[in-house]
C-alpha cells in the first residue's frame, strides 16, 4: 500500500503538518486553559470596578472602619464582587465578605500573584477567585475579587481565540495536503519516466528522458541519458565489431577457399599459376593471422590479462631502432622517412609495446603517403611528459573521421587507400590501449589545422616521463586492468 515513493513521501509530508499543526494546537489549547475568555472578561471587569471604585469613593483614608465596610458592602452587592482593603502594615481592615468562611490570603501572597496574566488566589476553602489589586494614595492596597467562573466540559472549543485558529489550521491544512501532492509527484514522476525508460531500455529502445524534477533527480537522469548513449554506442559498437569481423574473415577465406579449389579441379596447372594461387593463399592466411592475433590482443586488453614488462626505457635508442627497422619499408615505398630525436628522458614502460605502437604508426603513415613524400618522427620533452609526433604528408583525414580513427574496425578506404597491403582497422585500437595502460594519451591532427604542411597529419603520442627518484626495483611485469584504462568511444 505504502510501497510507492510518491505515496511515502506525500504521507511524509502529511505526517510532518499534522505533528507542526499539532503542536500549534497544544499550545493553543494550553494558552486558552491558563487563559480562558471568561477569565479574560472577568479580569477586564474587574479593573473596571476597580477604577470607578476609586474615583467615586476617593478619601478612604478619612473615613472610619465602619464607614468603609458599609461603602464595601454597597460595592459589593452592586457589582457582586469582594471588595478588601489591606493597611499599609498588611492588616486586613475591612471585607465586604467578613462574616464568609472563605479566608482572603496574606496581602504578601496576593502582592507576588498580581503581576500574572490573570492574577488568582485561594481561600482557606481553596475555593479559586480572580482579583485586581490597587494601591491607594494613602499606602493602603484595595482588593477587589470575585470567585473565578465555572467552564463546562469542552468550554475551550467556544472561546474568541479558538475558532479562528481552528479554521486557519484547517484551510493551512488542505492547502498543505494539496501541496504535498505536488511536490511528491514532482519528485517522483521524473523516476517513474525514468523506470519505464529502464524497462524499454532492456528491450532495446533507447529513449532519452527529460530532466525534470529537483537537482538530484535531474542529475541522475542525466546520468540514466548518458547510461543508455553508452548503451546504445556499445550494443551498435558489438553489431559493428560482429559485422566486421564476419566482413574481414569472409575476404580471405573467399580467396583462400576460391584458388584451393582451383588447383584441386586441376583449373590450375601451369607453374605460374599455381604460384599465383600460393602466393594469394599465403597472403589471406596471414592477414587472417594476424587479425585473430590482433583480436586476441584486444581480447586481452578488454580483459585485462595483458602482462606488461615495465623497466627503465631509452626512449632515444627505441625510436632510432625503429626507425632504421622501417628504412627498408620507405625506402620501397619511395618515401622519404625523417627523424629528429634529441636526447631526451627515459621513461618507463614496456619496451616491446612501444615499439609497436611506434612501428604501427610509422607504418601506417608509410602505407598512405604517395611516393615521393615525406614521414617524419619528432620527440621532444615538455615537463614531465614525452611527446612524440609521425607526420606524413598524405592526404589527410576528413574532419568527421578524426575521432574515430581509433575505434576497431574502422577504415578510410574513401580518402586514405591502402592497397593490397591495407590492415584491418585494429593497429590503432590497440595502439591506444597500448598507450593508455603506460598512463598516456594518443590522438590525430591534419597538419593543414597546424600549419606544418600544406597537407597531411600527425599522430601525437604523449607519455609521462621517468622520475629520478623512482626506484626502479620495483618495476616489473603488470597486469593492464579494464579500470586503469579510459573508458572507449
Amino acid at each position: 500500500m505504502y510501497s510507492s515513493l510518491r505515496t511515502r513521501l506525500w504521507l511524509t509530508y502529511v505526517i510532518l503538518v499534522g505533528v507542526a499543526l499539532s503542536i500549534i494546537g497544544t499550545a493553543l489549547v494550553l494558552y486558552i486553559l491558563r487563559n480562558p475568555s471568561e477569565s479574560r472578561l472577568t479580569i477586564q471587569r474587574l479593573r473596571i470596578i476597580t477604577t470607578i471604585v476609586t474615583q467615586r469613593v476617593g478619601g478612604l483614608d478619612n473615613r472610619s472602619p465602619e464607614q468603609l465596610l458599609t461603602s464595601a458592602e454597597r460595592i459589593d452587592q452592586n457589582f457582586d464582587v469582594r471588595v478588601a482593603l489591606f493597611d499599609r502594615q498588611g492588616n486586613l481592615l475591612i471585607d465586604s465578605r467578613d462574616d464568609s468562611e472563605e479566608v482572603l490570603p496574606s496581602i504578601d501572597l496576593l502582592l507576588s500573584e498580581r503581576r500574572m496574566a490573570i492574577p488568582t488566589f485561594r481561600d482557606s476553602n481553596g475555593k479559586l477567585w480572580l482579583y485586581t489589586l490597587r494601591a491607594l494614595p494613602g499606602g493602603d492596597q484595595l482588593i477587589i475579587s470575585t470567585p473565578k467562573p465555572r467552564r463546562p466540559v469542552l468550554w475551550f472549543l467556544r472561546d474568541e481565540f479558538f475558532s479562528p485558529f481552528l479554521q486557519a489550521g484547517v484551510i493551512a491544512l488542505i492547502l498543505a495536503l494539496v501541496l504535498a501532492f505536488w511536490v511528491a509527484r514532482w519528485v517522483a514522476a521524473p523516476l517513474q519516466r525514468m523506470a519505464v525508460a529502464a524497462r524499454e531500455l532492456a528491450d532495446g529502445k533507447y529513449n532519452q528522458i527529460p530532466l525534470e524534477g529537483p537537482t538530484e533527480v535531474r542529475t541522475l537522469g542525466q546520468a540514466f541519458n548518458e547510461m543508455s548513449r553508452r548503451v546504445q554506442d556499445s550494443q551498435q559498437s558489438q553489431k559493428d565489431f560482429v559485422a566486421n569481423v564476419s566482413h574481414e574473415l569472409k575476404t580471405p577465406l573467399t580467396s583462400i577457399q576460391g584458388f584451393a579449389q582451383a588447383i584441386l579441379d586441376g583449373t590450375v596447372t601451369s607453374g605460374e599459376e599455381l604460384n599465383q594461387a600460393a602466393n594469394v593463399i599465403y597472403s589471406e592466411s596471414d592477414r587472417m593471422n594476424r587479425l585473430v592475433l590482433d583480436l586476441l590482443d584486444l581480447a586481452k586488453f578488454d580483459a585485462g590479462t595483458v602482462r606488461f614488462n615495465f623497466v627503465s626505457v631509452n626512449i632515444n635508442e627505441l625510436l632510432c631502432d625503429v626507425i632504421k627497422k622501417m628504412k627498408p619499408q620507405a625506402k620501397n615505398a619511395r618515401v622519404s622517412l625523417q627523424e629528429s630525436i634529441p636526447t631526451i628522458p627515459a621513461i618507463i614502460g614496456d619496451p616491446d609495446r612501444l615499439s609497436q605502437v611506434m612501428t604501427n604508426l610509422i607504418d601506417n603513415a608509410l602505407k598512405h603517403t604517395q611516393p615521393g613524400g615525406v614521414v617524419s618522427m619528432r620527440a621532444k620533452h615538455l615537463g614531465r611528459n614525452l611527446e612524440i609526433s609521425i607526420s606524413d604528408t598524405g592526404p589527410g583525414i576528413p574532419a568527421e573521421d578524426l575521432s574515430r580513427v581509433f575505434e576497431r574496425f574502422y577504415q578510410i578506404e574513401k580518402s586514405r587507400p591502402g592497397g593490397s597491403g591495407r590492415g584491418v582497422g585494429l593497429g590503432l585500437s590497440i595502439a591506444r590501449e597500448i598507450i593508455q595502460a603506460h598512463q598516456g594519451s594518443i590522438y590525430v591532427r591534419n597538419n593543414r589545422d597546424t600549419g606544418d604542411f600544406n597537407i597531411g597529419c600527425t599522430f601525437v603520442v604523449n607519455l609521462p616521463v621517468a622520475s629520478t627518484s623512482r626506484d626502479l626495483t620495483s618495476v616489473g611485469k603488470v597486469t593492464a586492468h579494464p579500470e586503469n584504462r579510459s573508458s572507449k568511444k
